[in-house]
């Protein structure tokens, strides 16, 4: 076989095969401008709500990454949202620490727990001659009250040490139901420093926009830059000209049928991860890599049933019957 056919590193190694990719679509920089607006404008908090499975964590790995791009000393922190049954400050403060990497998370009293987390992030932002801290909260729909004003105090403290906390909680479509719930019951403490802008964050919505993601599979590259993924997985027919950017509209049409087989009379929108593993799927499973190799209409269709998109869009059906 021709040098240019041979893999430069195992198959199994690739980051597409270990899931750890990330491929841009229009929701996710659209997404990202809007972020990017709220900073510039130092609003103080936003809510990024979205169905489960939406791709919601995918599209805030990708924003955070880029803005580590553009704005290489801003400090960013990320951290996961815990339900408990009761409330737990000693664990709240314990969860910000680890996010931040504090090899002293796990030991102290609340008081030194929360003192150690204000002194490493003043810390941060004045090593980085910044004084913004972005801070991103996953599955924020799990947190309570009580972790609502901890988080206050926070960004109180660090307001008045001369430093601006902008926060961005994400999570499912009750973050929405909560901010109502919370302004009727007049918190405006917490809906005027973490939810003021809300952000609805979209799957992929037409073939064009498929169209976008699947060029993503075109353009990025491993394990250097002459190694595209699409080129990895079909190196023969990449050199005969194949590419998945011109599969937009086959692709779509494939998540139309099974979105119209179901019964849906909305409109089609398809989450990332559904998305995104039905490519891996033809990448990985389907056609025997050759000059003349192309994606047909009955690969998509195979790649999308063995996706489960269609087992999630009825969980999905039932859900909004039952409302």
């Amino acid at each position: 076989m021709a040098h240019e056919f041979i893999r430069p590193v195992p198959m199994e190694t690739h980051p597409l095969i270990l899931q750890r990719y990330i491929v841009p679509t229009a929701s996710i920089e659209e997404l990202y401008l809007r972020i990017k607006q709220c900073l510039k404008l130092r609003v103080p908090g936003a809510i990024v709500y979205a169905m489960t499975r939406w791709g919601k964590t995918y599209a805030i790995r990708h924003v955070i990454a880029t803005l580590r791009q553009d704005f290489p000393r801003l400090v960013t922190i990320t951290f996961d949202c815990h339900k408990k049954k009761t409330p737990n400050e000693s664990a709240f403060f314990s969860n910000l620490l680890r996010a931040i990497g504090h090899e002293k998370a796990e030991t102290g009293s609340v008081h030194v727990k929360r003192a150690r987390l204000l002194n490493k992030l003043i810390e941060m932002l004045q090593a980085s001659r910044q004084n913004v801290l972005v801070v991103f909260g996953d599955e924020a729909q799990k947190l309570e009250i009580e972790d609502y004003e901890w988080l206050r105090e926070v960004h109180d403290e660090l307001e008045k040490n001369g430093f601006r906390m902008v926060t961005f909680l994400i999570g499912q479509p009750q973050l929405k139901n909560r901010k109502t719930s919370l302004k009727q019951a007049r918190q405006t403490q917490i809906v005027g420093r973490f939810m003021i802008d809300e952000i609805e964050f979209h799957g992929i919505r037409s073939a064009e926009e498929g169209a976008t993601c699947l060029l993503g599979y075109d353009t990025a590259t491993y394990p250097n830059e002459d190694w595209s993924f699409t080129r990895f997985f079909f190196p023969q027919a990449w050199a005969a000209g194949m590419r998945l950017v011109t599969e937009g509209a086959p692709l779509w049409q494939e998540f139309q049928d099974a979105h119209d087989s179901l019964g849906f009379r909305t409109d089609l929108e398809v989450p990332m991860t559904y998305f995104a593993r039905t490519v891996e799927i033809a990448l990985t499973e389907f056609g025997k890599d050759h000059p003349d190799f192309r994606f047909t209409p009955e690969i998509w269709k195979q790649a999308v049933k063995a996706s489960k998109f269609s087992a999630a869009e009825e969980e999905l059906l039932i859900i909004t019957e039952a409302d």
